[in-house]
């Protein structure tokens, strides 16, 4: 319940080298007192305060305007004379929605990018050291599209992208572009505190949201991409003011992407294309190959005891049924919301009381879950339900490792549970806990209300372990029958 612990906000005094939250705080708070949207005099403002601050940094700050219905400008910075085929780039968008002071998004990237960028030059601009601040990312990435386009050269580059759909919480690093080792290694050199899970892109890929980087990531970009996505009822709203920022969140995502930068600052880009599974635990980040996710899926397939005749079918068509009926009562949940506001759609699905229905979504696939697995609580209708759980896993870790990580730990704990051991069971069950704990913390607000649905079935799919029936003990076998005998003794006349 204590992690992931934000770090404490570094005074506007801080040394020259650290990044201070309270400094970039004052960027955001001058450029998100009112909405910016692309074209408007806001922006105009914003951009060429953010073009000053970067000129006094001691960067070549360029235009680049580019001409259409919606004219677009972006800044380019870099140290002068410098070529921008490659380097670091540190990157964010200047403009925000009409209906949004946008502090979060993205005032938080501006302020980070130009704090972080002050951070890293205080001793001179570094030569291979660029920024990037994009224009109309609102608009369908068009910024970062157009610059993608007028840089067909730039192939070697590695991006550091900025971004909010929150105001509070954790940084995340929701995905990834390139060789992942390599990434990884910097990341944990750089000792970055945002959450970090090779499942968030697996679940990113899924959703109809879009950031910058998703374009820079197929132009062949290398780089990390982060977010807020705390208080994500804040999201595009009149809500997200500087006066809603944490100012701890700001502090995270800067330390991370100063490090980052100082750890690839001057490191060549190696060419290996190998993927690695990784995730976070108290303590730092764990990588490993996807072959060990795979093995330990089919590992625990192997582990399950023999079942005996057909009862247990009906367990596994408990695990079933539970997924059916968290799903419709997922629907249900969401006539209620709709029953009850009649303004869901625009406010609640996204914005405003999130976490009331995040929290009953999450209730009732739990209390479905186990009233499922009360159904299946003779031994062999257990060991059914434990295998539905276990080749769910086994499946997941050998199609998509860097998602089905997550399931593998649980597929232990039914394993254990099938063969009656709940006392080992404890093991992986702690184990599993540190990895889904984290994954549902970010899980349902980046998926919002909208999708209450599949919110009440990822209790079933990811705690099922947990909430489901605990075989009886095997026993080594009957007993041989005893045989009364006659007792031998002295007879009576």
């Amino acid at each position: 319940m204590a992690w992931p612990r934000l770090p404490d906000v570094a005074a506007a005094d801080a040394p020259a080298g650290l990044f201070s939250a309270a400094r970039a705080l004052v960027h955001i708070a001058e450029w998100a007192k009112t909405p910016r949207p692309n074209g408007s005099a806001a922006h105009a403002a914003v951009v060429a305060g953010a073009e000053a601050e970067l000129t006094g940094l001691g960067f070549v700050v360029e235009r680049e305007y580019v001409p259409g219905k919606r004219p677009l400008t972006n800044l380019v910075a870099h140290a002068p004379g410098q070529p921008t085929a490659g380097g670091v780039w540190l990157v964010a968008h200047t403009d925000s929605v009409p209906e949004s002071p946008g502090a979060a998004d993205d005032g938080l990237g501006l302020g980070v990018v130009v704090e972080a960028a002050r951070a890293l030059s205080h001793a001179g601009v570094p030569a291979d050291l660029h920024v990037l601040l994009t224009d109309g990312e609102e608009l369908g990435l068009l910024g970062a599209i157009a610059h993608v386009d007028a840089h067909p050269e730039a192939t070697r580059r590695i991006v550091l992208n900025v971004e909010a759909r929150g105001t509070e919480g954790p940084a995340y690093m929701f995905q990834l572009a390139g060789a992942s080792p390599a990434l990884l290694e910097v990341w944990r050199q750089a000792g970055c505190g945002a959450q970090a899970t090779s499942l968030a892109r697996t679940v990113y890929d899924q959703l109809p949201n879009d950031t910058d980087f998703s374009v820079f990531r197929r132009a062949g970009y290398w780089g990390y991409d982060f977010a807020l996505i705390g208080g994500a009822h804040r999201y595009h709203s009149a809500e997200d003011t500087p006066a809603n920022l944490d100012p701890r969140s700001v502090q995270q995502m800067g330390d991370c992407v100063v490090g980052l930068a100082q750890g690839w600052l001057g490191r060549p880009r190696e060419s290996t294309d190998a993927t690695r599974v990784y995730f976070q635990v108290p303590g730092g980040t764990v990588v490993s190959p996807p072959w060990v996710i795979q093995l330990l899926g089919a590992a625990a397939v192997l582990a399950l005891p023999r079942p005996r005749f057909w009862s247990p079918v009906a367990g596994a068509a408990a695990w079933l049924g539970a997924l059916i009926v968290a799903f419709l009562a997922g629907f249900g949940l969401l006539g209620v919301a709709l029953a009850t506001r009649a303004d869901f759609w625009e406010r609640d699905a996204e914005m405003v009381g999130a976490g009331g229905w995040y929290l009953a979504a999450g209730a009732v696939g739990s209390l479905v879950a186990f009233g499922a697995g009360r159904l299946a609580a003779r031994p062999l209708r257990a060991w059914g339900w434990h295998a539905a759980v276990v080749v769910l896993a086994a499946l997941a870790a050998l199609a998509v490792p860097t998602a089905g990580y997550v399931l593998v730990p649980g597929a232990f704990v039914s394993v254990l549970l099938a063969r009656g051991r709940p006392g080992l069971a404890v093991i992986p069950a702690v184990l599993a806990g540190l990895l889904v704990t984290p994954v549902l913390y970010a899980i349902y607000p980046a998926l919002t209300t909208r999708m209450l649905p599949i919110l009440a079935v990822v209790p079933v799919l990811m705690l099922a372990w947990m909430l489901g029936p605990t075989a009886a003990a095997r026993s080594p076998g009957p007993a041989a029958p005893s045989v009364a005998l006659p007792r031998r003794g002295p007879t009576s006349a």
